[in-house]
């Protein structure tokens, strides 16, 4: 089965404190997260049907305080900032041999992201910015160790492999935060440690963020009081007309159009005319997991979120026609509630800046509305892309 590239954004939404089990007063949280990829980006399949290569890892941000919220009480949920709990990639199946391509299949990737919740006491902040450094590289040590065992009969972890993985993350935090600190530091830090409220490692295979497009996770800690963090990773193909024609397939199942033939012919063909046109369709990519993820989450948007779709199949059409003001408007209004719920940071201002440029367009052409979008710069400047 040859995979598809899939674009992939991996999203931790919140932490809810259902009782912050500090005893007197309100606790100090904060998030380590380290997110990791497995693919054919970097990883191969041997000539004796093992994995060779390493996985791409992102680290976040910040110990003591990353989360803003240091008064943490009972029943409060807490936004994760997005330096810490936004990730995206590309997914790429792992390719085979070429003297083996005809016997065996590519192999499913895997994207994930391993999260550690601690709580503020006594351990200095320069004490807990060592254990965080080696945490990263110990996460990041774990996975590569385990992508040199993995064969293509066997890809999948084991409980007691993530055990190993706890214990030998833990021993290097620890180790790290010991050898930081001085002695009197680690006696007051030993006297209240911060406390790890929990470790967890979400794995997602590609073939599962294939066939779902989205999958919500949670995990609940019950230690160090209660405590549950929630996220989401999504998947769609690269071509983003594809992925969004799959999404609204997929969200109106009885009412599936043809609309991706006519953007085809327009990306074959007009598309090609204008130049500046390139960065605003880089940003539509790069934010279409976002987009698809709030669509699916927000029913309120899918009909006009269709509508609008169809809109710019049929106007790719006919670039003389022109642009009805009311449309221009829809689409603007769209843009801002865009803007407005999304938990992406990138898709909230591109989706902004896009909102205040339609007006613009009001009363000219098709043609010349495309011109004139293509005349501006997006929010950032992505031009150094190639198609």
């Amino acid at each position: 089965m040859a995979r598809d590239d899939l674009f992939t954004r991996l999203e931790l939404t919140r932490i809810h404190c259902h009782d912050e089990g500090d005893g007197p007063g309100s606790a100090e949280p904060y998030l380590w997260a380290v997110y990791f990829a497995v693919g054919g980006s970097t990883v191969t399949v041997s000539p004796s049907l093992t994995l060779a290569g390493e996985a791409i890892t992102q680290f976040t941000p910040g110990s003591h305080g990353n989360l803003v919220n240091t008064d943490v009480d009972d029943g409060e949920d807490i936004p994760i900032p997005s330096p810490i709990g936004d990730w995206q990639t590309v997914l790429k199946p792992i390719p085979v041999p070429d003297s083996l391509s005809g016997a065996v299949d590519d192999v499913g990737g895997v994207v994930g992201v391993v999260v550690v919740l601690m709580e503020e006491d006594n351990v200095t902040d320069g004490g807990a910015e060592s254990g965080h450094e080696a945490f990263n590289d110990a996460v990041r040590d774990a996975i590569n160790q385990v992508v040199a065992t993995r064969t293509v009969s066997n890809q999948d972890i084991s409980d007691e492999e993530l055990a190993a993985f706890e214990d030998q993350v833990a021993d290097a935090v620890a180790d790290a935060v010991a050898s930081q600190q001085n002695v009197f530091e680690n006696i007051w830090s030993w006297l209240n440690a911060d406390d790890t409220i929990g470790f967890k490692a979400f794995i997602f295979p590609h073939d599962d963020i294939a066939d779902q497009g989205t999958i919500e996770f949670s995990h609940r800690w019950r230690n160090e009081g209660d405590w549950e963090i929630s996220g989401a990773v999504t998947a769609t193909r690269i071509c983003a007309a594809e992925a969004l024609q799959g999404v609204f397939d997929a969200l109106f199942p009885k009412a599936k159009s043809s609309s991706l033939n006519s953007l085809r012919k327009f990306r074959d063909g007009s598309f090609r005319e204008f130049e500046g046109l390139l960065p605003w369709w880089r940003i539509l990519e790069r934010n279409t997991p976002a987009i698809a993820l709030l669509l699916r989450r927000e029913p309120e948007l899918r009909e006009s979120g269709r509508d609008l779709f169809r809109f710019v199949a049929t106007a790719a059409e006919d670039l003389d026609a022109p642009l009805d003001a009311s449309t221009i408007d829809d689409a603007a209004r769209f843009a801002r509630e865009i803007s407005r719920r999304t938990g992406s940071r990138r898709l909230r201002i591109d989706a902004g800046r896009l909102a205040d440029i339609l007006p613009t367009v009001r009363g000219e052409t098709i043609g010349k509305g495309i011109e004139s979008l293509a005349a501006v710069e997006p929010a950032r400047n992505i031009r150094g892309q190639k198609k």
